[in-house]
């Protein structure tokens, strides 16, 4: 009786020892491959990080050159016409690449609003890019004929920076330009006329 007593005890004691034995190794796993993951996820946001403060972009600047209006009709208070500007875009990054999407070119004069689009674009580094767009407006004014108008421009667009493989998820960007007096029926040339960019 004893006999079987003390193997039925030595039983039970290897049969608890081995699934001690099995938990703790289970447990030293998972804590390997949860250490593991955290290890990846800081290295990751690290290298991210890195990568932002490296290259820090810095937003396209933005200069308007000329500005022509065509009027198609005009009478005493209304201006129907197509305004068109040309500009050209620079990108002052070293490294990034500035891509810009869904670009719109915005034309506000007396509180009547005129856009038009303009096509994606990509900025190399250091480089520039001479661009040009026109709206058909259609003014009233109720104070009577101009030979000038005022209006006021400004651009929108979404606009990623890349470097290598590496690129930014896209942001609204918005360029306001200073009030830009144009000649009706003629052309005006500005003085690089910088615009203020918001992103």
């Amino acid at each position: 009786m004893r006999s079987t007593t003390t193997q039925g005890e030595a039983s039970s004691k290897q049969s608890s020892y081995r699934q001690q034995n099995g938990t703790a190794k289970r447990t030293r796993l998972i804590r390997i491959i949860g250490r593991s993951l955290l290890s990846v996820i800081f290295l990751v946001a690290l290298a991210i990080i890195i990568c932002w403060l490296v290259v820090f972009p810095k937003t396209p600047r933005l200069v308007v050159e000329t500005g022509k209006v065509t009027p198609h009709t005009s009478t005493h208070n209304l201006l129907n016409a197509t305004i068109a500007f040309t500009f050209k875009t620079y990108n002052p990054n070293k490294r990034a690449s500035i891509h810009m999407a869904s670009m719109r070119m915005i034309v506000t004069s007396m509180g009547q609003r005129f856009s038009s689009a303009i096509p994606t674009f990509t900025l190399t580094p250091g480089n520039q890019t001479a661009l040009s767009s026109s709206a058909l407006v259609n003014f009233e004014y109720p104070f009577g004929y101009r030979e000038e108008i005022d209006p006021e421009l400004h651009f929108s667009a979404e606009v990623s920076y890349s470097v290598e493989r590496w690129t930014s998820k896209p942001r609204l960007l918005e360029i306001y330009c200073n009030r830009l007096l144009l000649k009706i029926n003629g052309s005006t040339t500005f003085d690089n006329t910088k615009c203020k960019v918001d992103l």
